[in-house]
């Protein structure tokens, strides 16, 4: 499966909405991500899938804010049927090379404690465990856990061997 990461767009946001809403017990509204498209600190990113049946269909996104030295990233969801495709991995992987290419050095997410898929994935790319928030998710009251990735040389290292392996492409 080919990918192509580019920034979202509001004509993107019906289909962000249905998958936000197929992924999330607490989902973002249509009006969540306009307002992500009016921040100035916002990035907002779809992944598009390119073959001859579903030419150009957004498969997953990420919002993330980069704020001075720091990656901030609120949401990160792929549709339930491409899922273990590397989705994920491609729009993480370039959501931390913009924020390295403009000078942040920390990136942190926060994810619900039973989410075991996200949060292996988190730890493959580096992430680390620093805290709880308990009950964060209040209906489901649920902590959230905070994981941080420092975004150093050995770090940019790493991520120069695995860009090769999680490329879009």
């Amino acid at each position: 499966m080919k990918l192509e990461i580019v920034p979202m767009t509001t004509d993107d946001i019906p289909t962000i909405v249905e998958i936000e809403r197929s992924c999330h017990v607490q989902p973002w509204t249509e009006g969540f991500f306009l307002e992500e498209l009016e921040r100035s600190h916002s990035h907002a990113y779809v992944a598009r899938r390119k073959n001859s049946v579903h030419q150009h269909r957004v498969v997953g996104y990420i919002c993330f804010w980069l704020v001075v030295d720091e990656v901030q990233i609120f949401n990160l969801a792929v549709d339930i049927a491409h899922r273990r495709c590397g989705i994920g991995r491609a729009l993480l992987h370039h959501a931390l090379l913009i924020g390295y290419r403009n000078q942040a050095r920390v990136a942190v997410l926060e994810v619900r404690r039973s989410n075991d898929a996200a949060r292996q994935l988190y730890a493959s790319l580096g992430f680390q465990r620093v805290g709880e928030r308990k009950d964060y998710y209040g209906g489901l009251r649920e902590p959230a856990v905070l994981m941080e990735l420092e975004m150093n040389r050995d770090w940019c290292i790493r991520w120069g061997e695995l860009g090769h392996q999680i490329a879009p492409g």
